[in-house]
């Protein structure tokens, strides 16, 4: 069996690490460079960590856990702009947490570096289109002429997925209007001077009265891991709040941007983001997926935000694991249209559940 997977971030990643354990040939294309990727501090959730678990070999998966945070965070908090606690939501430890699946606090980007250790990953090779064959299988054209032949073809590629814009034309991703500059300051004794307390034990929010919030959240490695501990921030608001030029400024004038727009808040946000590194801040919107009815199984899937892209809210990442370790699992069960079919009856449930749930917890905060 070979099976083809578009988009080498964290699901990707992880399904090739699991089906090449269980002896399928995998091929891993990635249509950007090595190095480009972005993204900092995120949770994994018991059923991210027991997906990471299930698929990698047992010293990749050593490897996160000595590369984790030294803490991941008593839960997250909701502050006003004087930096006052509004609301707490805390997440105890409990009892059983190595067998049940832990709750994990990760850097994205070392995250990615182990998910690719020991894979052969086509970096620099888009996606264009496949066909479906007369035998059943897939033919997968490359961006640098290539052309592959599969069994299967899975479609990791993120919120702007060339596979689902294929496979699903009348599949629906939603832009909520919101605007976002992200970045990451390294956490210096300055900086861990000016963060709200909050921000270091955890994860917060700032929020504004007239849809401005600014999520904070410290990421420390473990004693003798490799990596720099720094505060993660994001500045986010309704679109008319930001400059329409905005896609075109450079990183510099981005991070002024952000620093500018919560300059009104306690002083201490606009100093954070003023110390930012410049070269890692950049801009999103906020978009979530309407939900899609089931479709007829072919010999292409969807995996993570290529199918239910959803609001930040700590979920998405786990939510995509979650679909790398189910999807590994039913194939090598086999067989194969039928364990297809049966990974996208659960996926679109359990997946399409965190979208909607997300939404509502964004609504509310």
């Amino acid at each position: 069996m070979r099976i083809v997977v578009v988009g080498a971030g964290l699901s990707g990643s992880l399904l090739a690490q699991g089906l090449s354990g269980a002896g399928v040939d995998v091929a891993l294309y990635e249509r950007e460079a090595p190095g480009q990727a972005q993204g900092y501090r995120i949770h994994i959730a018991p059923e991210g960590d027991l997906a990471l678990r299930a698929c990698l070999p047992a010293d990749l998966y050593e490897r996160v856990l000595a590369t984790a945070a030294g803490r991941r965070g008593a839960g997250w908090r909701v502050l006003d702009p004087t930096l006052n606690v509004v609301q707490e939501t805390l997440v105890p430890e409990t009892a059983g947490e190595a067998e049940h699946g832990r709750h994990l606090t990760v850097d994205r980007l070392t995250l990615r570096r182990i998910l690719v250790t020991g894979l052969d990953v086509q970096y620099a090779t888009p996606f264009r289109r496949y066909e479906l064959l007369d035998d059943g299988r897939v033919r997968v054209f490359l961006g640098d002429g290539r052309v592959d032949e599969a069994d299967l073809l899975v479609g990791a590629d993120g919120t702007h997925s060339p596979v689902r814009k294929q496979l699903l034309p009348h599949a629906e991703v939603v832009e909520l209007g919101i605007t976002e500059i992200f970045g990451r300051t390294p956490l210096t004794d300055e900086v861990h001077a000016l963060a709200p307390a909050v921000a270091i034990d955890g994860f917060c929010a700032v929020t504004g009265t007239d849809g401005r919030f600014m999520p904070l959240a410290a990421h420390r490695f473990l004693p003798g891991a490799a990596g720099e501990d720094y505060l993660m921030w994001v500045v986010a608001g309704p679109a008319a709040m930001f400059p329409a030029d905005l896609s075109t400024m450079d990183k510099p004038a981005l991070r002024k941007t952000a620093a500018d727009l919560v300059s009104d808040w306690h002083p201490s946000l606009s100093a954070i983001v003023g110390l930012g590194d410049p070269g890692s801040v950049h801009t999103t919107t906020m978009r979530t997926a309407q939900p899609v009815p089931p479709w007829d199984t072919v010999p292409v899937t969807l995996m993570g935000d290529a199918i239910h892209t959803m609001v930040p809210q700590g979920t998405s990442a786990s939510v995509a694991l979650r679909d790398a370790a189910l999807l590994c699992r039913r194939v090598t069960e086999g067989p194969l249209l039928k364990a297809v079919h049966a990974y996208e009856a659960e996926m679109l449930e359990y997946g399409f559940a965190e979208v909607e749930r997300s939404l509502r917890s964004a609504s509310n905060h």
